[in-house]
């Protein structure tokens, strides 16, 4: 756990013990085969993704429905493929893309498979990117064939091309079930691999973030993910297009906020 997870994690248990309510914190290590008998909900930031399958796997259903992020929520956030088909099968506007494993074309969003457009985004679908390699822009032909080669020398099993869009890159944060929403411009927000400067300095293009709460809620419910986090392009005519959707992120803008959020949302 980074410190700003646990920045966020520590203000959401501040909140829950100052409502009166009693929380017992664990670590990751210990969450399999832990008893949560006692226990009427459950909130994590596990980020392991073999801790999270164990988890699944040797949980039962009724601990499972302790969860305020579903454990299958929180497995289908660290899958990128997941969550385009997701967002697909809910209508959500995202760009086009294609899903392969391996050298095999799996699904594309749109009626044409036999051709990659570029300038576009490969990703690994194996798990969370946990390095710069994982998330790879590619402007040319060429550099999608470099990168596709390095996931194979790799062995990353799926994968997702998904085509680039200009327009000003905003991350955005929310509780789904409460009032609470916040976003801010990805040129204001940490970088981890320094990915969102592609899109260059914002333009300010108007935009209904009202409108992306409705739809970031939306998936939220369908993956029973209420505590999120995401990305989305808004273009100059003021449309956006998610690029991302994430369990638990830091909140590290607006933490104060959240936290109240979320101690709401795990107790109602």
């Amino acid at each position: 756990m980074t410190s700003s997870d646990a920045a966020i994690f520590q203000a959401v248990v501040n909140e829950l013990q100052a409502s009166g309510h009693e929380v017992d914190v664990i670590n990751e290590e210990t969450m399999v085969g832990y008893d949560y008998t006692p226990y009427t909900r459950i909130f994590t930031m596990q980020r392991d993704i073999f801790n999270t399958v164990q988890l699944e796997t040797k949980t039962d259903v009724g601990t499972q429905s302790k969860f305020i992020n579903s454990i299958d929520g929180i497995l289908s956030c660290t899958n990128k493929a997941s969550v385009a088909t997701n967002l697909l099968d809910a209508g959500i506007p995202q760009p086009e893309f294609i899903i392969g494993e391996k050298q095999n074309l799996l699904f594309c969003s749109t009626d044409d498979k036999n051709e990659i457009n570029v300038p576009l985004w490969l990703k690994n679908c194996d798990g969370s990117a946990t390095t710069a390699n994982d998330t790879v822009f590619c402007q040319t032909k060429e550099e999608f064939d470099a990168a596709f080669a390095d996931f194979q020398r790799r062995e990353v099993s799926m994968w997702i091309a998904q085509l680039h869009m200009p327009g000003d890159l905003v991350k955005f944060y929310g509780v789904e079930g409460t009032n609470f929403f916040s976003w801010n411009y990805a040129s204001n927000s940490h970088s981890k691999f320094g990915l969102e400067a592609i899109n260059g300095k914002e333009k300010g293009y108007a935009f209904d973030p009202e409108r992306i709460k409705l739809y970031a809620d939306m998936i939220a419910k369908k993956l029973n993910v209420p505590i999120y986090g995401g990305d989305a392009i808004i273009n100059e005519e003021g449309e956006f297009f998610f690029i991302d959707f994430n369990d638990f992120p830091s909140f590290s803008s607006c933490r104060n906020e959240a936290a109240k959020a979320i101690a709401q949302r795990i107790v109602s």
